[in-house]
């Protein structure tokens, strides 16, 4: 018998758009992580790569264009009545923010894609990969 909890939490899934159970099941998988170089950025990590940087000074959350940014903009425009462009970043933004409070515990952060910035931070840290064989 699985936990209440857990059920509770598939149901509530089930009744969410796409797009909600895109990010929900890309939160559930990631881990924190931490370096002395960098103190004020947290890492989420998905199979050891990093998926979004949280700029705990700045408040500012990157999320990687390939992995997270561009699949949940896309199922925005293709289901919104919108055709704004600002108006869907803003949704991509509210969902993003809502799974970090949720997950992770931040809440208001501004939210933006950035590629490009995830991997030049990743590049510059002092710590070695961990591979589960």
């Amino acid at each position: 018998m699985t936990n209440i909890k857990d059920r509770i939490q598939e149901i509530k899934l089930s009744r969410m758009g796409p797009e909600y159970r895109f990010v929900a099941n890309i939160f559930s998988e990631l881990e924190t992580h931490t370096t002395k170089t960098k103190p004020n950025h947290i890492y989420f990590l998905k199979d050891g790569l990093p998926i979004m940087v949280y700029d705990k000074k700045a408040h500012y959350i990157w999320c990687h264009n390939e992995i997270l940014w561009y699949p949940l903009l896309n199922m925005i425009v293709f289901k919104s009545d919108y055709g704004n462009y600002q108006t869907e970043i803003k949704e991509t933004r509210k969902i993003l923010n809502h799974f970090s409070l949720a997950y992770f515990d931040i809440s208001n952060a501004t939210i933006s894609m950035a590629h490009s910035y995830i991997t030049d931070t990743w590049i510059t840290l002092k710590f070695k990969r961990v591979y589960i064989w």
